[in-house]
């Protein structure tokens, strides 16, 4: 008879559970999150001081009420209870094709990095021209929420016009000398309009208009392909 006291007892080992997602696209899913984000915490932001008679705020000398801070408070919670219910559904939707997850991938990652970037880079061509009190007083004579529109928008735009010309450039085999002059013109013309809209002397804009490009092909390779990794180790997961 087998003595139970010299029996080594331990849990049976079983493979970790599959991951019942296929075929999903990071790009997209962040793409989606965002979106919702924005468009969600902007119009309960926006609804909120309509339906509760609020001016909008002196960024020159804001007066925080309790009323603003809430307001503020519940866009964000909001938006992001949004941009996680979004990201979560398009997480299920099914992209087979690999041309056009890399075309969300890489339209993804120049928005992201490219929004941010040109944040930096134009504010700090900004006070390069006017000095940083310059810069300040001109950003409130625009109007600091029109601003801040303004930039993301420009920004935005920018780098998601040269995500897309990355895509063709990679899909069409297009030579890169002349997807780089193209990005380089297109971001001259991008940080040119943006000092002539603020009125503002000065060619510190050729510098930031010449850089943006660069910046980009620098920091966002590693990204997408880091996003084209989480993919296939997702697909080898699920059943």
């Amino acid at each position: 008879m087998d003595e139970w006291g010299k029996k080594t007892i331990s849990p049976t080992p079983e493979r970790a559970p599959k991951v019942d997602i296929r075929y999903p696209c990071p790009g997209l899913c962040r793409l989606a999150g965002v979106i919702s984000f924005m468009v969600s915490s902007l119009g309960v932001y926006y609804g909120g001081m309509a339906l509760l008679g609020l001016e909008p705020l002196n960024w020159e000398a804001p007066a925080w009420t309790a009323k603003y801070v809430g307001l503020i408070a519940t866009a964000s919670l909001i938006g992001m209870l949004s941009s996680v219910s979004a990201f979560t559904y398009t997480m299920t939707i099914e992209v087979r094709s690999e041309r056009l997850n890399d075309f969300f991938i890489i339209l993804w990652q120049f928005l992201a990095t490219g929004s941010m970037l040109w944040f930096f880079v134009i504010g700090i061509a900004m006070s390069i021209s006017l000095g940083r009190e310059g810069a300040k007083a001109a950003v409130l004579h625009f109007g600091a929420e029109r601003a801040t529109v303004h930039v993301i928008v420009t920004g935005s735009g920018l780098s998601s016009l040269l995500g897309l010309a990355f895509f063709l450039a990679l899909t069409i085999r297009l030579p890169s000398i002349i997807y780089l002059a193209f990005s380089e013109a297109v971001s001259l013309f991008a940080a040119r309009w943006h000092f002539l809209v603020y009125g503002i002397d000065g060619n510190s804009w050729i510098v930031a208009g010449l850089i943006t490009p660069i910046l980009l092909l620098v920091l966002t390779p590693s990204m997408i392909e880091r996003d084209r990794r989480q993919r296939r180790l997702v697909i080898e997961q699920s059943p």
